[in-house]
């Protein structure tokens, strides 16, 4: 066995010792992030569909083992786990009304072949790096996993965890794809108002986009349209967004 494998099944044991220890959806999501993450990381690597289904049997045993006091009959099925594992048929293991990611669910990648036109300094070369990496979904929702909070609800995290894959990675206002550290997850009614956590109450927005629904002075207000360059439908967005919030609408001199 690999040090490789041997890594992965023993830091994904260590997780299912915490779960037993502290049964929270927090650290079932950060279970999930483990998976993800590890999928993500091995996906280039030949023969890594045999060597997650060794990594499978030996974690899941443990899995069973350890947790099947706690383990519920009834799957809670996500849109990011419908997104990311929705052909996977195997056997399925829910905790703290969260289901795990299936460990032999690894899903193989070819090498992305770069050329001189992929890079980020035009706007041809972002393009290609996008649709290559598909604004990197996966990597969101392992970030959006890892960084569940312990204090909001659990329909609010696993809403907006969600709500990535339910988005394609992209930001509801802008359409550009998100990125770690500029992302943000909006209350459209905001819960001070009486909004609640339900999915259809949030949206993904980046961090400039989130500031704009809030900004009140008009010099910041003209700082972040300059900074994102709206057309109208996103315009229209934002104004709807700023009206939820009891802000008004921006308007655009002729």
């Amino acid at each position: 066995m690999t040090s490789q494998k041997k890594r992965t099944i023993k830091n994904l044991k260590e997780q299912i010792k915490k779960i037993k220890n502290k049964t929270t959806p927090k650290e079932v999501n950060k279970l999930n992030a483990m998976i993800l993450g590890s999928h993500n990381y091995y996906k280039m690597a030949t023969q890594v569909n045999l060597d997650f289904s060794k990594i499978n049997f030996l974690v899941t045993r443990t899995l069973y083992n350890r947790l099947k006091n706690v383990m519920k009959k009834e799957h809670k099925i996500s849109k990011a786990y419908q997104k990311l594992y929705r052909e996977y048929n195997g056997k399925k293991y829910t905790i703290s009304e969260t289901t795990i990611f299936p460990i032999y669910g690894i899903k193989t990648k070819p090498p992305m072949n770069f050329t001189q036109e992929t890079n980020n300094y035009t706007i041809e070369g972002r393009k290609i790096i996008h649709e290559k990496l598909g604004g990197n979904l996966n990597k969101l929702i392992e970030y959006a996993l890892r960084n569940a909070s312990e204090y909001n609800s659990t329909e609010y995290n696993d809403n907006r965890i969600s709500l990535i894959a339910g988005q394609q990675g992209k930001c509801g206002i802008t359409g550009e794809y998100l990125k770690i550290g500029d992302m943000e997850c909006h209350h459209k009614n905001p819960r001070e108002l009486g909004g609640t956590n339900e999915y259809k109450n949030l949206i993904w927005v980046c961090t400039d986009a989130h500031k704009l629904i809030h900004a009140t002075v008009e010099d910041t207000i003209n700082k972040y349209m300059d900074k994102i360059n709206l057309d109208i439908k996103g315009l229209k967005k934002v104004n709807s967004l700023r009206k939820l919030v009891g802000n008004s609408d921006i308007q655009i001199s002729s």
